[in-house]
């Protein structure tokens, strides 16, 4: 896992910077309202629940663990920038991180792995870096929508990159199908902030992901239907 504070730490003055006109610039149309990613679909939850339990790993239990509060924390920052920004897609994707987030406690429950999570208030976090995060990130973005906007775009930044390298350490199939889901929901969730940061000129350029691969999601259609382990659309 990379360490989450000091990236968003050492780009702060970068991202207040970052006012790029973007005339040659393709994707990131939409118009960023949409947030629902249906990670927690009745199609989903029954595959999962057909699929073999298998022995979880030490590394398959951290990443389960480590993603849970990274999943609150993207709920709980959303939360309190809905709040303060009235902007919609804050709202809805809110409501997308917490099946995000009931998705990797589905799993945390399946191999009776104990919940970090001992409080549901947002800004509590038993880990102190997502707690130094969370307030890090609230505190930038309240300044503004835009810099509640940028906030959104690294907060998915970083969980995708997050969880591509979590599907490459994981061999359990219901775990990847999470990944796989939670993925897909973060590269929506990219597309509506790129979206909207883009209807006003400027340019997120990427601070964990390369700038070819956020370009790459924003040109991508929005993703839709549940997918298997390997990412392939469930029938």
């Amino acid at each position: 896992m990379i360490p989450v504070a000091k990236i968003f730490v050492a780009s702060l003055a970068s991202l207040a910077l970052i006012t790029v006109p973007l005339p040659a610039q393709k994707g990131g149309g939409g118009n960023g309202g949409g947030g629902g990613s249906s990670t927690g679909s009745a199609t989903l939850i029954k595959y999962i629940n057909s699929l073999p339990k298998q022995t979880v790993s030490a590394t398959e239990k951290s990443l389960l663990l480590h993603m849970r509060e990274e999943e609150k924390l993207a709920r709980d920052v959303y939360t309190v920038l809905f709040q303060v920004t009235k902007v919609k897609a804050f709202g809805n994707i809110a409501k997308a991180e917490q099946s995000h987030m009931d998705l990797i406690k589905m799993m945390l429950d399946r191999y009776s792995i104990k919940d970090p999570i001992t409080s549901d208030k947002v800004g509590d976090f038993p880990s102190a870096t997502f707690k130094s995060l969370f307030n890090t990130l609230v505190l930038f973005g309240i300044n503004s929508n835009v810099h509640a906007e940028l906030v959104g775009a690294f907060i998915e930044d970083l969980d995708i990159y997050d969880l591509l390298n979590a599907i490459k350490a994981t061999d359990n199939r219901d775990i990847n199908t999470v990944w796989q889901n939670l993925n897909r929901g973060s590269r929506n969730h990219m597309r509506a902030f790129y979206g909207l940061l883009k209807a006003q000129n400027i340019l997120y350029p990427g601070f964990v992901l390369p700038q070819a691969t956020i370009l790459a999601i924003a040109n991508s259609k929005k993703e839709t239907a549940p997918v298997d382990e390997n990412g392939k659309v469930l029938p």
